[in-house]
């Protein structure tokens, strides 16, 4: 599909008008402005709408030259990040504070909410006879040691009951967690739930196959992934980091409104993918995470006080860190306008 075609198409169905476009070309008179941009999983269906962005020209013209990169996970994210070698990335909340809270003089900051329900949880395979969390206690469990449900897990364990001294590890790649379990290797496996899940479908698994013990059944009433920036960025060039804000909220919007046009680019960019997989995937991500009460009624992108900071509070009891103040961890003040947030469905 010719890309005006495609970029037309999914403006007009996400609600974009053209004076973006226009408001904004003024910013890439000047040099563009290189972004590095860590994703907090490899290519797949849950970074789309960054693709579709990208080829379509939407960062270009905004001033915006962007190279986005595969991690290990939510983990390596904030090292890449806090370390100020990436500018920009996606990565879960509660990990980026834990880093913080161990390199104060990091200053990462999520600047925009994407995830509003966790996917964090644990996937057990159904012949474990894992039915309910404390069944972890004693079995082997499969995890990635850059992935936020591994970063987590301590704080899940303390919310459910979980003997966390009990359970047995086996700490592998990102690459690697759906296969051990696949296998046999392990009993269950930590992450998200979408990333395992087609991940163990790519292995043969069926949905009868597995359970599903979530982080949040447990009362972790947490906010996950969203926008992450280093200081360095933040502080040196806040007017590119809202450009880049405004243009993934917008790219987020069309992929929401058109999965199928989102999972072509990002089938451009990663020809060996599996779109059909990856459209499920992404229509997954939409329903589960990004699309929720308080996304509809709010728009993307903003958290609410009162919730962040029990969230934040809880994971920081358990493991052992102060909890940060709000805008310690979250700075609103590159929100794009409401228009841009709404969800639209």
């Amino acid at each position: 599909m010719p890309r005006t075609s495609l970029t037309r198409r999914s403006l007009l169905q996400a609600g974009l008008a053209s004076p973006f476009v226009l408001r904004t070309a003024g910013s890439s008179a000047a040099a563009p402005v290189d972004i590095k941009f860590s994703f907090s999983a490899p290519y797949d269906g849950s970074n789309a709408a960054f693709f579709m962005a990208d080829q379509n020209g939407w960062y270009k013209e905004a001033g915006l030259n962007c190279q986005f990169d595969p991690s290990g996970g939510a983990g390596e994210v904030a090292t890449r990040v806090g370390s100020g070698v990436y500018d920009l990335g996606i990565a879960d909340i509660n990990v980026v504070a834990e880093f913080n809270a161990k390199n104060p003089d990091a200053k990462v900051r999520e600047v925009y909410m994407l995830y509003y329900r966790s996917p964090l949880c644990a996937i057990a395979s159904a012949k474990s006879g894992i039915t309910k969390p404390a069944e972890l206690a004693g079995r082997k469990i499969g995890a990635a040691v850059t992935d936020g449900a591994y970063r987590l897990f301590p704080a899940y364990c303390k919310a459910a009951g979980i003997d966390a001294s009990a359970v047995k590890w086996d700490m592998v790649g990102l690459q690697l967690r759906e296969a051990v379990l696949a296998r046999g290797d392990v009993e269950a496996i930590l992450g998200f739930d979408s990333t395992m899940y087609f991940g163990l479908r790519k292995a043969g698994l069926k949905l009868e196959d597995l359970r599903f013990l979530y982080y949040s059944d447990a009362g972790m009433d947490l906010y996950s992934n969203g926008i992450v920036v280093s200081n360095k960025m933040r502080t040196g060039n806040p007017e590119a980091v809202k450009r880049f804000v405004e243009v993934t909220a917008r790219a987020w919007q069309a992929a929401i409104a058109d999965p199928k046009a989102a999972i072509a680019a990002l089938i451009k960019a990663a020809p060996l993918l599996n779109a059909d997989l990856e459209e499920e995937k992404l229509r997954w991500l939409i329903k589960n995470q990004l699309v929720t009460d308080e996304s509809r009624a709010d728009g993307s992108g903003g958290v609410k006080t009162d919730r962040l900071v029990r969230g934040l509070e809880s994971i920081s009891a358990t493991l052992g860190f102060p909890a940060p103040k709000p805008d310690e961890i979250f700075d609103a003040s590159f929100m794009p306008p409401a228009g841009v947030r709404k969800i639209p469905l």
